[in-house]
């Protein structure tokens, strides 16, 4: 299932607060990372919600700056591409009296069950060599999706989760 535009830089946003943070990313090795200059950023689906995407795209964008290429228009050394998923997972939490007991005999209280379907989404993304039209570079950011953060506060934690992603970009690079 696509993200809706609404919550794809709330996936890089909630990304940073939680504990739950999944990064990873991979590469086609015997890439040649130092002829890459430009980067420039491909067309997905069109989002429902073009402000989100656009807050993902600039924290995207800062992060691949941090590590020394510059963004062009159209036509960069390498093609960024974003897809966004999500899914849902349920959260059961039971609390109550519990029981207690001798020699097998036990009595108990009332017990409480509550679930709570929550959001989690995960955003790939893709550097695609120019010329060739070959991947070179994925990067994959897992988590948990706060929808009611501040857009401050969304950003500003969309560009440490990106800065994060891309730390060790190009690779073989320290930070």
């Amino acid at each position: 299932m696509r993200i809706p535009g609404v919550l794809a830089a709330a996936l890089l946003v909630g990304a940073a607060a939680c504990s739950t943070l999944e990064l990873s990313t991979d590469y086609s090795p015997g890439t040649d990372f130092t002829r890459y200059r430009t980067f420039s950023f491909k067309g997905g689906a069109t989002p429902r919600n073009p402000v989100a995407a656009r807050s993902a795209e600039y924290a995207i964008g800062l992060a691949l700056e941090g590590r020394g290429l510059t963004p062009a228009e159209a036509g960069g050394d390498l093609h960024v591409y974003m897809h966004f998923v999500l899914d849902r997972k349920l959260e059961v939490e039971s609390y109550g009296y519990g029981t207690a007991g001798w020699y097998g005999m036990a009595w108990g209280g009332p017990v409480t069950t509550q679930v709570r379907e929550i959001p989690v989404g995960t955003v790939v993304i893709d550097l695609v060599d120019a010329g060739s039209n070959g991947l070179v570079w994925r990067g994959v950011v897992k988590d948990e999706i706060s929808t009611t953060a501040e857009p401050e506060e969304r950003e500003k934690k969309a560009i440490e989760v990106a800065r994060k992603l891309f730390a060790g970009f190009p690779p073989g690079s320290r930070e």
